[in-house]
């Protein structure tokens, strides 16, 4: 089966098509000339990539007829850029790109990459039937771009399947992010200052994240919205601390010393037995072998 994927050199979106080459799929993925290969070097060669910025991308994919379509890219993902209305409002445009390929190839299935921050604020436990309420311009031009295809899905008669996702954390992912900042600092015996670290965040790892995605592709006849996360929380200071004592790192962490965002979630977990009923899927990586793998494989720089 051959496969157009978006966002193949990010974080995210690296892990999926390797996941997807390595179970025998046939992969277009689409990405600048600017873009970095620094994820991609074990699969680089296995995939057929594809130039957004050649004047006719669109018309290489649609030649090629892809049965599916895995959207991965989001232009905006960080804490400053989720509030940045302009920049949210360029990933309506590739999506649309995205839906006139979808209509002029014989598409089977489309598979997208939603997120938790479509429900807006959230303080417990949500499953899909949760209002959504976005406050950011992140979350709303999310929700939109679901509109769009689950419209789209109902004239055309395409099977889709969104996936709203929580956190993911794992290899590969940017520097800045909580846990990878983390453990780069404590791997140097630094204290960094945080907050009091009471929230509970729900952490499913990328590698199951991509196996879910497989288990998707699997069942090719299921269509709609579901939450995928680790469907479990804990609290943030329970994660430092245990990256602390991974890393060896006899600094205190600093409890305290920042204080919570205004309108922070102090509980921010995903409900996905949807998900795992519906296509057999379960989490395989916990979260304390997830962070030991994880500081095992990072390197301490200045």
């Amino acid at each position: 089966m051959k496969i157009f994927v978006t966002g193949g050199t990010g974080f995210i979106g690296s892990h999926l098509v390797r996941a997807l080459v390595a179970d025998g799929y046939e992969v277009l993925a689409l990405r600048r000339e600017k873009s970095s290969l620094a994820r991609c070097a074990d699969f680089e060669k296995r995939v057929i990539w594809v130039n957004q910025d050649a004047p006719d991308w669109m018309q290489s994919v649609i030649a090629a007829k892809p049965a599916v379509i895995l959207h991965a890219a989001w232009a905006g993902v960080t804490a400053a850029e989720r509030a940045d209305w302009k920049l949210q409002a360029t990933n309506l445009a590739l999506f649309a790109d995205l839906l006139h390929i979808a209509g002029s190839v014989n598409l089977k299935h489309f598979i997208a990459l939603g997120s938790q921050a479509e429900y807006g604020p959230i303080n417990d436990r949500v499953d899909e039937n949760h209002p959504c309420r976005p406050d950011t311009a992140y979350g709303a031009t999310k929700l939109a771009c679901l509109a769009l295809l689950e419209s789209f899905a109902r004239q055309k008669r395409v099977a889709y399947v969104w996936l709203r996702l929580f956190s993911i954390y794992g290899p590969g992912e940017d520097e800045q992010w909580f846990i990878s900042s983390l453990i780069r600092q404590m791997k140097l015996g630094q204290s960094p200052p945080l907050s009091g670290c009471e929230q509970r965040y729900d952490y499913l790892h990328v590698h199951d994240l991509a196996a879910a995605v497989l288990a998707v592709l699997r069942q090719p006849d299921k269509s709609g919205v579901f939450n995928l996360s680790s469907n479990t929380s804990l609290p943030l200071k329970q994660v430092v601390q245990l990256i602390k004592e991974y890393t060896g790192c006899r600094a205190e962490p600093a409890f305290g010393a920042l204080p919570y965002r205004t309108g922070q979630s102090m509980h921010m977990e995903g409900d996905s037995t949807r998900f795992n009923r519906a296509f057999a899927f379960h989490p395989q990586i916990n979260i304390m072998d997830g962070l030991c793998q994880l500081v095992e494989a990072t390197v301490a720089t200045k």
